[in-house]
């Protein structure tokens, strides 16, 4: 028999498999089903990870928060009545609730129907306002650590993991290094942006996070998703599309939109005053609103294959799969049987592409983890970029040297100088690792600058591939993958290198990246079946639209045999996550009953929702369905459709896509909804030819029309 494993009289309980009985597993440590041998009574047990508090500063900043943490008492939080040390770790005892977790119940049911979303929310409100009272910020709340227990005919919500709590009253003795000590604390995907700047936070910081499940579980997936960089710098920068939960009431979406407010000050300020704005939002709410309309608005499609969008949005949310009556009856049978408690799964968005080829193809992959050169990594740091020593530097405190190191990080970030905002942050972490104040930082400018190519032109290659290789150099994951994009086209083979840098570090969007540079022969030489090998690897990591790229794969036969079925399933696996090209693709395998039987209505919805997601092709696709079928919106109508279809190429044309461009084009040469109009419909194959469509370019060579650059294609 395995020997017990015991923190004091706690006892880890173990599976039948005779594996430990995890309950959660987060950035800090893990949480064990375990046995009170005094009490006798289940009890859940979390384990601090030593590495968190290694220092003396973070041993007592804990011991004083979890001591406050176990003083909250209160029916909707999962009580902490133990805490102590054994085995060289940290550990504390807190109420072992029965239930599932609302993240565990939403990946088995889908969204919640808004009322009991609001009821839940409420609640959660209750375990705030007793948390503030005691001067406590959870730091963590999220689907995962709420529990619905089954209360006779109703249920109940436990907020767990208190334990961990952050206590905002400060002590004279407070400094830097107290307060910050640990780095970041908390889930990315839940994080307000205070937080995730570790700026001080207070309740405000809660009721962000409470926002952002909040839409979780009206929506069933987080508002930003991606790798850890993207979502940070979406919470950071980018508005919530709240235009993605149009079925969901107003009154829910108004308060939701002041729940995640970047400024905390526009937030509901206290617990109080957000549980009034959602008790009086549930009343209003007095029946489920009608389901929405599935036949809405207009759907696309495409004559041919059509080249990926040189940059792809995170897959906006999913609106509610079932009836609300359904849900309600299913809601109710959860909580008498009961569950466990599930981790949470990241979702991932769709990658940045480039060009992508006609084809797509690959082959049993190389060494996942191939590094950079070791000249590459080897690098020296230009001085230009260090930042100057203090001249006190010598006779300050280590708290004071973190402050003057993390000002000058600042100023430098302030001023847009990201060559010496990102050599600074790596500066500070190389001097105080233990802080992490620097690593979270870097990973945070990293992040901004990953998703805002608007950044990257501020500064250039030359400025900015020295510190990037710094960073990577201290393991910096989004270094690695930026470098990936910035040596692009002046070192492909180094370019190469650094994603399958970041690869072996688990980005699964540098998995798919180095897959199309496989496919294009882009830094490497070119190979079908590799590129399809590394698209199913990045498929299985997280990345969305690696799934839509193999499906192109197995549609054409590149790199693989051939096969529409197998095509037309990974399609569907990547539409239902909301990934627009996958739409797009799904939409004219079933127009064109490749893979599937012909279905125009459900082309017809699966364009017409690319197009609202702004994927410009749909545009152009859903004007040819238009045309062709009266499986749409207009029926039998032609004259309505011919229009239709007009009006959707010349949209897609005045936002520069080439595909639109080249059917407008026909519009004009064949009088397509327009009179024929032959120097118009030149005029806009030229466009498209110099936008890269291919009919086009033939146009214009059977036609002898010269190009921007003087050249006839």
């Amino acid at each position: 028999m395995a020997e017990k494993i015991l923190f004091d009289h706690y006892e880890v309980l173990t599976r039948d498999d005779g594996s430990l009985f995890e309950l959660g597993r987060g950035a800090m440590g893990i949480t064990y089903k375990a046995f009170d041998t005094n009490l006798r009574v289940n009890v859940a047990l979390k384990v601090i990870n030593s590495k968190f508090l290694e220092s003396e500063v973070a041993q007592q900043r804990f011991l004083r928060e979890a001591r406050a943490a176990a003083q909250l008492r209160h029916p909707n939080v999962a009580s902490v009545f133990h805490l102590g040390t054994s085995r060289d770790a940290f550990f504390y005892a807190m109420e072992f609730v029965d239930g599932e977790t609302v993240e565990a119940f939403i990946k088995r049911h889908g969204p919640i129907e808004p009322t009991i979303a609001l009821r839940i929310t409420i609640q959660v409100t209750r375990a705030l306002g007793a948390a503030a009272r005691h001067h406590l910020v959870h730091r963590d709340i999220k689907p995962a650590n709420l529990m619905l227990v089954k209360e006779d005919d109703d249920f109940l919500v436990k907020v767990i993991d208190f334990g961990l709590a952050k206590s905002v009253k400060h002590e004279e003795s407070d400094d830097l290094a107290t307060l910050s000590m640990g780095g970041f604390v908390g889930t990315a995907h839940f994080a307000s942006p205070e937080q995730l700047e570790e700026k001080e936070i207070d309740v405000r910081s809660d009721i962000y996070s409470l926002g952002v499940t909040l839409w979780y579980m009206l929506a069933g997936q987080a508002p930003f998703g991606g790798s850890l960089a993207q979502v940070m710098s979406q919470h950071l920068h980018k508005p919530p599309p709240l235009e993605k939960l149009e079925n969901v009431p107003v009154c829910v979406r108004s308060v939701l939109g002041r729940m995640i407010e970047k400024d905390p000050a526009r937030r509901p300020q206290t617990p109080a005053e957000l549980r009034s704005e959602l008790e009086n939002c549930l009343a209003k709410l007095k029946t489920p609103p009608p389901l929405p309309n599935d036949e809405q608005d207009f759907p696309t499609m495409i004559e041919e294959p059509i080249a990926p969008p040189k940059s792809a949005e995170p897959a906006p949310i999913a609106t509610p799969r079932s009836r609300r009556g359904i849900v309600l009856a299913s809601l109710l049978v959860l909580f008498l049987l009961g569950a466990g408690v599930a981790l949470f799964l990241r979702s991932r968005p769709a990658p940045k592409t480039t060009s992508a080829p006609p084809s797509l193809a690959i082959a049993p992959f190389p060494s996942i983890a191939a590094p950079p050169k070791p000249a590459v990594l080897q690098a020296t740091i230009a001085p230009s970029v260090i930042p100057a020593a203090s001249p006190a530097a010598t006779s300050a405190s280590p708290e004071e040297l973190t402050r003057a190191s993390l000002a000058d990080a600042e100023k430098y970030e302030a001023a847009r100088d990201w060559p010496r905002a990102v050599m600074a942050y790596v500066d500070l972490e190389k001097k105080f690792p233990q802080r992490d104040v620097g690593r979270v930082r870097l990973e945070l400018l990293l992040s901004k600058l990953l998703g805002d190519k608007k950044a990257w032109a501020e500064a250039s290659e030359d400025q900015m591939r020295d510190p990037l290789m710094a960073a990577a150099k201290l393991g910096s994951s989004s270094a690695m993958e930026l470098l990936g994009e910035f040596l692009r086209k002046r070192d492909p083979k180094a370019s190469f290198d650094w994603l399958c840098a970041a690869a072996a570090q688990g980005r699964a969007h540098a998995m798919s990246e180095i897959g199309l540079r496989y496919s294009n022969g882009a830094g490497v030489e070119r190979d079908f079946v590799k590129a399809a090998q590394w698209f199913e690897q990045a498929r299985a990591a997280g990345e969305v639209s690696a799934g839509t790229l193999l499906a192109e794969c197995y549609l054409y036969g590149k790199g693989v045999s051939k096969n529409e079925g197998k095509a037309v399933s990974l399609l569907q696996d990547a539409a239902a996550a909301n990934d627009p090209r996958a739409m797009d693709q799904l939409a004219t395998c079933y127009h064109k009953g490749i893979g599937a039987a012909p279905n125009d209505k459900e082309a017809f919805k699966l364009y017409t929702k690319a197009a609202q997601m702004n994927y410009l092709d749909s545009l152009g696709n859903l004007g040819v369905l238009y045309l062709t079928s009266d499986q749409t919106d207009l029926g039998r109508d032609q004259a309505a459709r011919t229009q239709k279809a007009l009006n959707l190429f010349r949209e897609g044309a005045k936002q520069n896509n080439a595909f639109c461009m080249y059917l407008y084009a026909r519009c004009y040469e064949l009088g397509t909804g327009v009179d024929a109009n032959a120097t118009e419909a030149k005029d806009w194959y030229r466009r498209a030819a110099e936008a890269g469509n291919r009919p086009a370019e033939e146009w214009c060579r059977q036609h002898n029309v010269a190009l921007g650059n003087g050249s006839t294609p």
